[in-house]
C-alpha cells in the first residue's frame, strides 16, 4: 500500500470516531482534557488492535483452507476481489448508516469505564472489517495499523474538542465522506480505477 492509500484509509476509518466525537462534543458543554486524552487513546488502541485481528484471522483461515483443500493460485485472486468488495460494501454501509438510524441522539456514551469500552468497540468494528478486507487483498503490511490507530485517535480529539463549535450536523457528513473514500479504495484495489 502506498502512503496515499494508507492515509486515505486511515482518515476514512477515523471519520466514524470523528462523527461520534462531534456528537459527544455537541451534547456536552466541556469535556475535560483528561477524558479527551483517555477516550482518544482507547479509540486509537482499538483502531490498531481490530484491523490486526481481522488481518491475521484471514491469514490463518487462508492457510487452513490451503492445507485442508490443497488449493493454489485461484484462492489468492478470489480473496483479493472479495477483500476489495468488502471495502466497497463497508463504504456503502457508512454512507447509508445514518439514514437507517431512527432518532438522533447527540451522545449516548460515557467517556469512562464500560461506556468508553462500548464506544471504542462500536467505532472500531469498521476497522475489523477493513482488516479482514486487507487480509484478503494480501501483500499488505500490518504495520499500517500504526498509522490507522493514531489517526483515529487524533480525529477523536478533533471531534471532542470542536464538536460544540463546528455544529452537530458535520459528523454525518464526515462519515459519508469516509464511506466514499472506502468505496474508491475498494474500486482501486479491484483494479477498476
Amino acid at each position: 500500500m502506498s502512503i496515499l492509500e494508507t492515509m486515505t484509509l486511515s482518515v476514512a476509518l477515523g471519520t466514524d470516531a470523528f462523527s461520534v466525537a462531534v456528537a459527544c462534543g455537541c451534547g456536552a458543554r466541556e469535556i475535560s482534557r483528561k477524558n479527551v486524552i483517555k477516550a482518544s487513546s482507547v479509540i486509537a488502541l482499538f483502531h490498531i488492535i481490530m484491523p490486526l485481528i481481522g488481518f491475521y484471522g484471514v491469514d490463518f483461515l487462508e492457510k487452513l483452507l490451503l492445507k485442508i483443500f490443497n488449493i493454489q493460485g485461484d484462492l489468492n485472486n478470489t480473496l483479493s476481489l472479495v477483500g476489495a468488495g468488502l471495502l466497497m460494501l463497508l463504504g456503502f454501509y457508512m454512507i447509508v448508516e445514518r439514514w437507517l438510524e431512527k432518532e438522533d441522539e447527540p451522545c449516548n456514551f460515557h467517556l469512562e469505564g464500560l461506556g468508553l469500552l462500548v464506544l471504542a468497540i462500536s467505532v472500531s468494528i469498521d476497522s475489523l472489517s477493513v482488516g479482514i478486507g486487507l487480509g484478503m487483498l494480501g501483500n499488505i503490511n500490518p504495520m499500517i495499523t500504526l498509522i490507522i490507530g493514531p489517526m483515529a485517535g487524533l480525529m477523536m480529539v478533533a471531534g471532542l474538542r470542536c464538536g460544540s463549535r463546528i455544529g452537530c450536523f458535520i459528523g454525518d457528513k464526515a462519515q459519508s465522506l469516509g464511506g466514499v473514500a472506502l468505496i474508491l479504495l475498494g474500486l482501486h484495489f479491484a483494479g477498476l480505477i
